[in-house]
């Protein structure tokens, strides 16, 4: 009992750490639901010659190896934040108020204004946005991170939330087709 309730704890506290991420990088962070998904080798034109500030954030966030979703459903969007693993479990194992003390990472903003298309298979989400960049997710219910440094093996419980996750993206599917579909009034084939 005792090893499950260390489990229990250890998954406590490496969640508020990577919560405390999200709260320090993204505005209003009380709105969204949130949740772990590994990042998974996107694509895109990495390094262009003139790049914005944009563009950077972007490759940044297609490139992430950890990555906290924030969704909401009003307004309709997903918030993605990179995490930093590794100085997550460091204030994990402070515990206390070092938990809390998160730098801020630059998050991107997916919404209809920027989002050219979304395809899901089994955990696995691929988010084309409207400069050509792809971001892949891994969004698994049950993620399991064998041999942190003092926090051992930790499983991330997010059934319900990934769940939930999944839903919000079928809803998101729908809204993108009756906005593109002409017959609904909207898309590239009305006036």
């Amino acid at each position: 009992m005792d090893g499950e309730l260390e489990r229990l704890e250890s998954e406590a506290r490496l969640m508020a750490a990577l919560r405390a991420t999200f709260d320090a990088s993204v505005m209003n962070f009380g709105s969204y639901n949130i949740l772990y998904a590994a990042g998974g080798g996107a694509a895109g034109d990495a390094g262009r010659s003139g790049e914005s500030a944009g563009d950077a954030v972007q490759d940044q966030i297609s490139r992430a190896t950890h990555l906290l979703v924030g969704y909401r459903r009003e307004p309709r969007e997903m918030v993605l934040c990179p995490a930093d693993l590794d100085e997550a479990v460091q204030r994990a194992r402070g515990g206390g108020e070092d938990v809390e003390q998160a730098p801020a990472s630059v998050p991107l903003p997916v919404n209809l204004t920027n989002l050219a298309g979304i395809a899901a298979e089994g955990s696995r989400l691929e988010i084309a946005l409207s400069t050509g960049q792809h971001v892949v997710l891994d969004v698994r219910r049950t993620p399991t991170f064998s041999r942190l440094p003092g926090l051992g093996e930790v499983t991330i419980h997010q059934e319900r939330d990934a769940a939930d996750f999944w839903t919000f993206v079928d809803e998101l599917m729908d809204t993108m087709e009756s906005s593109q579909d002409p017959a609904a009034g909207g898309g590239a084939g009305s006036p």
